[in-house]
Protein backbone atom coordinates (compact mmCIF):
# COMPACT_ATOMS: atom_id res chain seq x y z
CA UNK A 1 0.00 0.00 0.00
CA UNK A 2 2.75 2.40 0.93
CA UNK A 3 4.60 1.20 -2.45
CA UNK A 4 1.59 2.20 -4.14
CA UNK A 5 1.06 5.42 -2.52
CA UNK A 6 5.05 6.50 -3.31
CA UNK A 7 4.45 5.79 -7.02
CA UNK A 8 1.54 7.69 -6.80
CA UNK A 9 3.57 10.82 -6.03
CA UNK A 10 6.05 9.69 -7.95
CA UNK A 11 4.10 9.52 -11.34
CA UNK A 12 2.02 12.91 -9.94
CA UNK A 13 5.80 14.47 -9.77
CA UNK A 14 6.95 13.27 -12.96
CA UNK A 15 4.17 14.61 -14.71
CA UNK A 16 3.59 17.57 -13.74
CA UNK A 17 6.77 19.13 -14.15
CA UNK A 18 7.24 17.10 -17.46
CA UNK A 19 4.09 18.63 -18.54
CA UNK A 20 4.92 21.67 -17.14
CA UNK A 21 8.57 22.02 -19.10
CA UNK A 22 6.55 21.64 -22.69
CA UNK A 23 4.13 24.51 -20.95
CA UNK A 24 7.16 27.09 -21.09
CA UNK A 25 7.09 27.11 -25.00
CA UNK A 26 3.42 28.50 -25.00
CA UNK A 27 3.78 30.25 -21.76
CA UNK A 28 6.54 32.48 -23.46
CA UNK A 29 5.31 32.78 -26.80
CA UNK A 30 2.04 33.44 -25.11
CA UNK A 31 3.53 36.70 -22.71
CA UNK A 32 5.92 37.89 -25.91
CA UNK A 33 2.94 38.47 -27.86
CA UNK A 34 0.55 39.89 -25.25
CA UNK A 35 3.92 42.38 -24.12
CA UNK A 36 4.68 42.94 -27.96
CA UNK A 37 0.91 44.18 -28.57
CA UNK A 38 0.82 46.20 -25.95
CA UNK A 39 4.01 48.42 -26.63
CA UNK A 40 3.99 48.24 -30.11
CA UNK A 41 0.83 47.85 -31.85
CA UNK A 42 -2.66 49.23 -30.71
CA UNK A 43 -4.08 46.29 -28.82
CA UNK A 44 -7.53 47.33 -29.40
CA UNK A 45 -7.23 47.75 -33.22
CA UNK A 46 -5.28 43.92 -33.39
CA UNK A 47 -8.05 42.08 -30.83
CA UNK A 48 -10.77 44.18 -32.63
CA UNK A 49 -12.24 44.18 -29.79
CA UNK A 50 -12.72 47.12 -27.40
CA UNK A 51 -13.52 44.62 -24.27
CA UNK A 52 -10.97 41.85 -24.66
CA UNK A 53 -8.15 44.75 -25.44
CA UNK A 54 -8.52 45.70 -21.61
CA UNK A 55 -9.21 43.00 -19.57
CA UNK A 56 -5.46 42.24 -19.22
CA UNK A 57 -3.00 38.97 -19.29
CA UNK A 58 -5.22 36.75 -17.17
CA UNK A 59 -8.14 36.99 -20.05
CA UNK A 60 -5.47 36.94 -22.70
CA UNK A 61 -3.55 33.34 -21.20
CA UNK A 62 -7.40 31.07 -20.70
CA UNK A 63 -7.52 29.89 -23.72
CA UNK A 64 -4.09 28.81 -24.88
CA UNK A 65 -4.09 27.33 -21.18
CA UNK A 66 -7.63 25.45 -22.11
CA UNK A 67 -6.06 24.06 -25.38
CA UNK A 68 -2.72 23.29 -24.15
CA UNK A 69 -4.53 21.37 -21.98
CA UNK A 70 -7.02 19.35 -23.74
CA UNK A 71 -4.38 18.34 -25.92
CA UNK A 72 -1.80 17.19 -23.42
CA UNK A 73 -5.19 15.37 -21.90
CA UNK A 74 -5.36 13.63 -25.54
CA UNK A 75 -1.88 12.29 -25.32
CA UNK A 76 -2.07 11.36 -22.22
CA UNK A 77 -3.69 7.95 -22.36
CA UNK A 78 -1.54 6.70 -25.47
CA UNK A 79 1.97 8.88 -24.51
CA UNK A 80 1.92 7.56 -21.29
CA UNK A 81 -0.14 4.77 -20.12
CA UNK A 82 1.98 1.84 -22.04
CA UNK A 83 4.95 3.61 -20.73
CA UNK A 84 4.19 3.16 -16.97
CA UNK A 85 2.80 0.39 -17.47
CA UNK A 86 6.28 -0.95 -19.29
CA UNK A 87 8.03 0.27 -16.56
CA UNK A 88 5.82 -2.00 -13.81
CA UNK A 89 3.79 0.37 -12.51
CA UNK A 90 -0.55 -0.37 -12.26
CA UNK A 91 -3.33 1.32 -14.12
CA UNK A 92 -4.58 2.85 -10.83
CA UNK A 93 -1.21 4.38 -9.88
CA UNK A 94 -1.36 5.62 -13.35
CA UNK A 95 -4.85 7.12 -12.79
CA UNK A 96 -4.12 8.24 -9.53
CA UNK A 97 -0.82 9.84 -10.84
CA UNK A 98 -2.02 11.81 -13.35
CA UNK A 99 -5.19 12.94 -12.01
CA UNK A 100 -2.96 14.66 -9.53
CA UNK A 101 -0.50 15.74 -11.64
CA UNK A 102 -3.38 17.59 -14.02
CA UNK A 103 -4.83 18.74 -10.61
CA UNK A 104 -1.35 20.63 -9.68
CA UNK A 105 -0.78 21.82 -13.35
CA UNK A 106 -3.80 23.65 -12.93
CA UNK A 107 -2.63 25.68 -10.04
CA UNK A 108 0.65 26.07 -11.29
CA UNK A 109 -0.84 27.58 -14.01
CA UNK A 110 -3.10 29.80 -12.55
CA UNK A 111 -0.66 30.84 -9.64
CA UNK A 112 2.03 31.92 -12.79
CA UNK A 113 -0.89 33.54 -14.42
CA UNK A 114 -1.97 35.68 -11.21
CA UNK A 115 1.74 37.17 -10.82
CA UNK A 116 2.33 37.89 -14.03
CA UNK A 117 -1.60 39.66 -13.55
CA UNK A 118 0.11 41.13 -10.53
CA UNK A 119 3.20 42.52 -12.32
CA UNK A 120 0.66 43.99 -15.05
CA UNK A 121 -1.14 45.86 -12.55
CA UNK A 122 2.25 47.65 -10.97
CA UNK A 123 3.69 48.41 -14.69
CA UNK A 124 0.22 49.10 -16.70
CA UNK A 125 -2.53 49.26 -14.62
CA UNK A 126 -5.67 47.79 -16.13
CA UNK A 127 -9.34 46.93 -14.75
CA UNK A 128 -9.11 42.89 -14.64
CA UNK A 129 -12.67 42.14 -16.03
CA UNK A 130 -13.18 38.10 -16.25
CA UNK A 131 -16.23 36.18 -16.84
CA UNK A 132 -17.07 36.26 -13.09
CA UNK A 133 -17.73 40.49 -13.24
CA UNK A 134 -16.26 43.21 -11.92
CA UNK A 135 -16.55 42.33 -8.53
CA UNK A 136 -14.59 38.78 -8.49
CA UNK A 137 -12.03 38.58 -6.07
CA UNK A 138 -8.29 37.20 -7.15
CA UNK A 139 -9.28 34.12 -4.80
CA UNK A 140 -12.13 33.43 -7.02
CA UNK A 141 -10.57 34.05 -9.79
CA UNK A 142 -7.82 31.89 -9.36
CA UNK A 143 -10.27 28.71 -8.25
CA UNK A 144 -12.62 29.06 -10.75
CA UNK A 145 -9.96 29.60 -13.93
CA UNK A 146 -8.37 26.56 -12.08
CA UNK A 147 -11.48 24.48 -11.90
CA UNK A 148 -11.69 25.40 -15.97
CA UNK A 149 -8.67 24.45 -17.34
CA UNK A 150 -8.65 21.38 -14.87
CA UNK A 151 -11.96 20.40 -16.96
CA UNK A 152 -9.74 20.91 -20.47
CA UNK A 153 -7.67 18.28 -19.48
CA UNK A 154 -9.93 16.18 -18.22
CA UNK A 155 -11.86 16.55 -21.66
CA UNK A 156 -9.18 15.83 -23.68
CA UNK A 157 -7.89 12.19 -21.36
CA UNK A 158 -11.99 11.42 -21.99
CA UNK A 159 -11.04 11.67 -25.63
CA UNK A 160 -7.80 9.88 -25.49
CA UNK A 161 -9.13 7.09 -22.96
CA UNK A 162 -12.02 6.69 -25.36
CA UNK A 163 -9.84 5.87 -28.64
CA UNK A 164 -7.51 3.58 -26.99
CA UNK A 165 -9.87 1.00 -25.10
CA UNK A 166 -12.81 1.34 -28.00
CA UNK A 167 -11.02 3.04 -31.07
CA UNK A 168 -13.16 4.68 -33.51
CA UNK A 169 -16.42 4.43 -31.91
CA UNK A 170 -15.08 4.97 -28.74
CA UNK A 171 -13.49 8.04 -30.02
CA UNK A 172 -16.75 9.76 -31.39
CA UNK A 173 -18.35 8.40 -28.08
CA UNK A 174 -15.44 9.97 -25.90
CA UNK A 175 -15.90 13.64 -27.96
CA UNK A 176 -19.36 14.48 -27.73
CA UNK A 177 -18.70 13.66 -24.01
CA UNK A 178 -15.74 16.17 -23.77
CA UNK A 179 -17.73 18.37 -25.65
CA UNK A 180 -21.09 18.05 -23.51
CA UNK A 181 -18.28 18.67 -20.96
CA UNK A 182 -16.63 21.83 -22.32
CA UNK A 183 -20.71 23.38 -22.69
CA UNK A 184 -21.41 22.15 -19.36
CA UNK A 185 -18.87 24.40 -18.17
CA UNK A 186 -19.52 27.35 -20.45
CA UNK A 187 -23.18 27.13 -19.47
CA UNK A 188 -22.22 26.99 -15.92
CA UNK A 189 -19.54 29.58 -15.56
CA UNK A 190 -18.54 31.96 -19.51
CA UNK A 191 -21.78 31.98 -21.28
CA UNK A 192 -19.86 32.53 -24.69
CA UNK A 193 -22.15 30.31 -26.29
CA UNK A 194 -25.50 31.58 -27.70
CA UNK A 195 -28.09 29.02 -26.62
CA UNK A 196 -31.11 28.67 -25.23
CA UNK A 197 -30.38 27.46 -22.30
CA UNK A 198 -27.60 30.03 -21.83
CA UNK A 199 -30.62 32.72 -20.93
CA UNK A 200 -29.80 31.48 -17.31
CA UNK A 201 -27.08 34.06 -16.66
CA UNK A 202 -27.34 34.52 -13.35
CA UNK A 203 -27.10 31.09 -12.28
CA UNK A 204 -25.89 31.14 -8.13
CA UNK A 205 -22.52 30.42 -7.74
CA UNK A 206 -22.98 27.75 -5.45
CA UNK A 207 -25.16 25.82 -8.60
CA UNK A 208 -22.12 26.19 -10.44
CA UNK A 209 -19.74 24.94 -7.84
CA UNK A 210 -21.79 21.79 -6.89
CA UNK A 211 -22.60 21.06 -10.56
CA UNK A 212 -18.77 21.23 -11.49
CA UNK A 213 -17.79 19.35 -8.69
CA UNK A 214 -20.19 16.51 -9.76
CA UNK A 215 -18.63 16.88 -13.31
CA UNK A 216 -15.20 16.52 -12.81
CA UNK A 217 -16.14 13.36 -10.50
CA UNK A 218 -18.28 11.65 -13.25
CA UNK A 219 -15.05 12.15 -15.85
CA UNK A 220 -13.08 11.05 -13.38
CA UNK A 221 -15.07 7.93 -12.94
CA UNK A 222 -15.54 7.19 -16.69
CA UNK A 223 -12.01 7.71 -17.36
CA UNK A 224 -10.76 5.36 -14.12
CA UNK A 225 -13.35 2.80 -15.83
CA UNK A 226 -12.39 3.14 -19.45
CA UNK A 227 -8.84 2.53 -18.33
CA UNK A 228 -9.20 0.07 -15.41
CA UNK A 229 -9.04 -3.13 -17.82
CA UNK A 230 -7.67 -1.80 -20.91
CA UNK A 231 -5.55 -3.77 -22.50
CA UNK A 232 -2.14 -2.13 -22.58
CA UNK A 233 -0.67 -1.57 -26.44
CA UNK A 234 3.03 -2.29 -25.36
Amino acid sequence: MEQSKRKDLKIAFNLTFMQLGWSTWMIGIVLLMFITLQIFTDFKLFLNDEEVAFQGFIHFIENPYKIFMLVVGIMSVPKFLSWFVKTGVTRKDYFTGTAVASAGLSVIFMIIALVIAGIEQLVAPVEVVTFLGEDATWLMIFIVYTLNIFVYYLAGWLIGAGYYRFGFWGLLLSIAGALGLIFMMDLLWTNELETPLHAFENMPIFISFGVTVILIGISLWVIRMTTKRVRVKL
